[in-house]
């Protein structure tokens, strides 16, 4: 049987832990009640309610900014095809010099959206197949079908060549064509290269002066003098231009004399 002294001994220490368990919960209990614990506590509840509603506002701004991108491609591609449209004008039209224009003239030629092949017809156009271009091919043909946009009608010329002067003389001297055709020197181009290969695949021709009436090839220089002394040039430029052309006409009497008597 136990001695009285561990009895008392025993007891001590019980009262001792109950002492204890006591203190500390109350302690604790007046840690929490107090206003530090009450501020530390609503002060850390603020951050996580600030860092969760920056990271909801960071997915919905992610899904605004994707949403728009969606859009944004959608309007580039309504763009896209409402310009194709716009270039593809008229069909089965005779080209310069009286040739008839010929379908399926050179199936290995490369399409490009907004540039129709000499003899081309439209309907040929979308039903050839694009193959997978690189990106420097991508860079061209974004770079022509924006200088397409300049004007119905653009002279590919170099700044040297005598048969491109011959086409800017006519069509920016001697004739008042509104909107005024836009020029674009090859040789003075960053991309003249590019772009002279890409109009040879397209068009069939690969020298300048190329003369392109929305989006498809009249022919070079001595095609545009032919024209203009056959008297076919107006007629050309206002069948194939259709509305995009505001205005054509002879600049002086000059002209009309000299055509007339080529006729």
């Amino acid at each position: 049987m136990p001695s009285q002294r561990r009895m008392r001994v025993f007891a001590l220490v019980i009262v001792v832990a109950i002492i204890t368990t006591l203190y500390m919960t109350g302690s604790a209990r007046q840690t929490r009640s107090s206003d530090f614990y009450t501020k530390t506590q609503t002060e850390l509840q603020a951050r996580e309610y600030e860092r969760a509603t920056k990271l909801r506002d960071a997915d919905d701004v992610s899904a605004r900014l994707k949403a728009a991108e969606t859009a944004a491609k959608e309007v580039a591609n309504e763009k896209v095809k409402k310009f194709q449209n716009s270039v593809d004008g008229g069909s089965d039209e005779k080209s310069v010099a009286g040739r008839l224009m010929m379908k399926d003239q050179d199936s290995t030629k490369k399409q490009v959206p907004g540039v129709a092949n000499v003899g081309g017809r439209p309907r040929d156009r979308e039903a050839a197949k694009p193959e997978a271009e690189t990106q420097e091919e991508h860079e061209v043909e974004v770079e022509l079908n924006a200088i397409l946009k300049k004007s119905p009608i653009i002279i590919f010329s170099k700044s040297y060549c005598p048969h491109s002067a011959d086409a800017k003389r006519i069509l920016l001297k001697k004739y008042k064509i509104v909107p005024e055709p836009h020029v674009v020197e090859l040789d003075q181009h960053p991309m003249g290269a590019r772009l002279q290969a890409i109009l040879g695949d397209t068009t069939g021709r690969r020298t300048v002066p190329n003369v392109l009436v929305i989006g498809k090839s009249i022919g070079g220089g001595d095609d545009i003098i032919e024209l203009h002394q056959t008297n076919k040039l107006l007629q050309t430029i206002k069948s194939m231009g259709g509305s995009r052309i505001v205005e054509a006409e002879l600049r002086d009497a000059g002209s009309r004399s000299e055509m007339r008597r080529r006729a």
